[in-house]
Formats: structure tokens, sequence, C-alpha cells
């Protein structure tokens, strides 16, 4: 990595985990989150931390660990993941789909589906190899890769992300997994608003098809700042990991300890 033998720059405002390790920052290390989760096997993580306790830089390390596209990296060179040798097998074999909802402000109900539809756009563009594939159905292709997402009705952006999930199989063989960035986001940005329950409703519907009803999905990690109640917007989900502040098996990765 650059930066080995000279004092390192303090990556302050980076949460890219791949730009932390090539560009000479201090990183304190916090790859074992990583053989926590394969050695935990849960379907679905849920972590809810405060802003500024690295979860958008965890996401982007778990990305960075398991994306097929990543293959050959030296970004764990030296990190405690490589003290875990279960994990290997896992290392840059899956596809991996991100869904930043970070940038989904909505002040007007009619603002949340055109933006809801522009980020699964945006996410689509790193697969867009799929339109070209020769395994994937006729059916899927004929529903979904005939035109950008961003024009797609409510119903088929709602279901999107399972199909993708399944084309992406039916072309690398292994089932993708599903990072959520800041889940909570749009909801907490239309909380008090009239759009409310438009956006509670669509979200419950979307994260149920994602991550409860999705059989074509290795698992998930999904990062928010607030807890909603599993009743509001997980119903049913019985697969679900919660780690939050108050929680002991992963409370380490996330923030510093006093050592760090």
């Amino acid at each position: 990595m650059k930066g080995e033998g000279r004092l390192l720059a303090i990556p302050g405002g980076v949460d890219d985990f791949r730009e932390i390790r090539e560009g000479g920052y201090y990183f304190v290390d916090k790859s074992e989150l990583v053989s926590d989760i394969v050695n935990d096997r849960s379907k679905v993580f849920l972590f809810t931390r405060p802003t500024r306790f690295g979860k958008s830089l965890n996401l982007s390390m778990i990305d960075a660990f398991f994306n097929l596209e990543y293959k050959g990296n030296k970004w764990f060179d030296g990190l405690k993941v490589n003290s875990h040798p279960e994990v290997e097998e896992h290392r840059n074999a899956y596809p991996v789909i991100i869904l930043n909802m970070k940038d989904l402000f909505v002040s007007r109900r009619d603002m949340f589906l055109p933006m809801f539809k522009g980020m699964l756009s945006r996410t689509f563009r790193s697969f867009e190899y799929l339109k070209t594939s020769d395994k994937i159905s006729e059916s899927l292709r004929d529903l979904y890769l005939g035109k950008d997402p961003v024009y797609f009705e409510d119903a088929r952006a709602l279901d999107f992300i399972p199909a993708l999930c399944q084309m992406l199989e039916q072309h690398h063989g292994v089932k993708p997994i599903v990072l959520i960035d800041e889940y909570d986001n749009p909801i907490n940005n239309a909380f008090n608003k009239d759009t409310y329950d438009d956006v509670m409703g669509f979200l419950r519907e979307f994260y149920s098809l994602v991550l409860k009803s999705n059989p074509y999905m290795s698992f998930a990690v999904v990062t928010g700042v607030m807890q909603i109640a599993k009743e509001s917007i997980f119903s049913g989900l019985n697969n679900l990991r919660v780690d939050n502040v108050f929680s002991k098996k992963f409370d380490e990765r996330y923030g510093f300890t006093e050592p760090e």
C-alpha cells in the first residue's frame, strides 16, 4: 500500500475502502467484520449506528472483499481477516449489488419515485453486460433489459432488484450479495411530510421483495442510523440479524475502541 514507511494521512470524509488502502491513509483494521459475517451465516444483517461510525466504509470494505470484479487486489494485505482461512473461498467470489439510499432526499410526494428509479438506473450501470449475455432467460430479458430502469412503471421498479439478482445468478452461476447503505434515509427525510405514508409503504414492499422473498440472493448487509420497528418496515422477515449500539457481537467493528 502507498504510504508505507512514512506518516500517513487521516482519511477525513473518505468512506471508500479502496481509496483508503491505495491512497496512503491511516486505516483502523475492521476487516474481521468479513469473517464475522461469513461465520455467522445469517441471511440479512442490519447494522444501525449513529453517523460517523464507519457504516459506509465498512460496507465498501465488504464489497471490496466479496466482489468478483476485484479479483487479485492487494487491499487486504496485512489485515486481520487473513488470519481466518475459512473466508478464502468467499474472497472475490460473488457479484455484488450496491444500493445507496443516501441521496434520496424526499421533500415532495411526486419526487420520490423518479429519484428511486434514478437510483436503480445508476445501480444497473455496472451490470449492463447482462444485456448481451446469452445466459439470461428470454422472459427476464424482455421484462427488464429493454429499457433504462428510470423509465420503469412502479411495479417493475419494485421487483427490479430481485430480477437483477436472478439474472446475475444465471450469468455468473452464483447468487449475488446485496448491500444497502442508509436504508432509512428516505424514511427519515419524509418524516412529518405528506409523502411519509407513500414512502414508507413503497419501501416496506421493496425491502420485503429484496430481503424476504428473494431466493436469488446469497445474503444482504443493510446499514442505517435508526432501527425502525421491524413491524413497520421488515414485517415477516425472520432471517434478520439486527446489530445496534447496544449489541455485543459486532460492537468493536464500528466506531473506535479506546486502544484504537
